[in-house]
């Protein structure tokens, strides 16, 4: 007996119905790539403000370091509240995931996108803020 479909993150859905456990693996493998994504742009901004003591420039340098950390925190927490990722995993491959004991796991889906939704505006932003340091040959 197989898991009604949850949708995959980012509308990745299969033809394929996905069990409890590949679920899981699929929203924790989003989740992480997320999260490098937000690392690689702090590391970026790490290395701005390392370099360069402009007032104005660190001011948004580090307003969007604190909203990227906030965000990556909010992964992380959704990633420990929500994912299995222990070796108990194996014994959910028969279960579904609507059954209480993976109460939140209903919630995945539109805390994800919210989380995705902010990142999206947040990289928005801080690309445009890097470009113009990189043009300024700040960076």
């Amino acid at each position: 007996m197989t898991d009604t479909l949850i949708n995959a993150p980012l509308g990745e859905e299969s033809a394929l119905v996905q069990t409890c456990r590949t679920q899981h693996q699929t929203w924790a493998a989003t989740i992480a790539q997320h999260e490098q994504e937000i690392d690689q742009l702090l590391a970026l901004l790490n290395d701005l403000l390392e370099h360069h003591n402009y007032q104005s420039l660190r001011h948004r340098a580090v307003n969007y370091y604190g909203d990227l950390n906030h965000l990556k925190s909010g992964f992380q927490r959704l990633r420990l509240d929500t994912i299995c990722q222990t070796m108990d995993c194996s014994h959910t491959q028969r279960q579904s995931c609507r059954e209480p004991r993976f109460s939140l796991y209903a919630t995945i889906e539109s805390r994800f996108h919210a989380l995705t939704d902010d990142l999206n505006r947040i990289q928005a932003g801080c690309y445009q803020f890097l470009s113009v340091m990189v043009t300024l040959n700040l960076l």
